[in-house]
């Protein structure tokens, strides 16, 4: 019973988690409109895997920033090593910017 009640429990984390991604076309760019954006801090850029987005204060636009000869990695967010870097699909942030 409890292996049941933990794989229950395993399927509906995923599926929270995988809800609050949503599949984004744009470059990524978060509109740094939330307090959730803003204590993030990062986000990675959708085109290039070696920029990434920071959000510095509440309702400014995020500043691109590099990774130099590294790679932005969008779970650990931060600059990695190639060898550390692996894809992985690309979520729309909480809000956009103005255009």
């Amino acid at each position: 019973m409890k292996v049941l009640t933990l794989m229950l429990l395993c399927v509906l984390l995923g599926a929270t988690m995988a809800a609050r991604c949503i599949r984004d076309n744009s470059n990524g760019e978060p509109g740094c409109k939330t307090k959730e954006e803003i204590e993030q801090g990062v986000w990675r850029h959708n085109y290039d895997p070696t920029r990434y987005w920071e959000c510095t204060k509440l309702n400014e636009r995020a500043i691109l920033r590099s990774c130099q000869d590294q790679a932005f990695h969008p779970t650990q967010l931060d600059c990695v090593d190639w060898d550390d870097w692996e894809w992985e699909p690309v979520c729309a942030p909480l809000t956009r910017p103005d255009p």
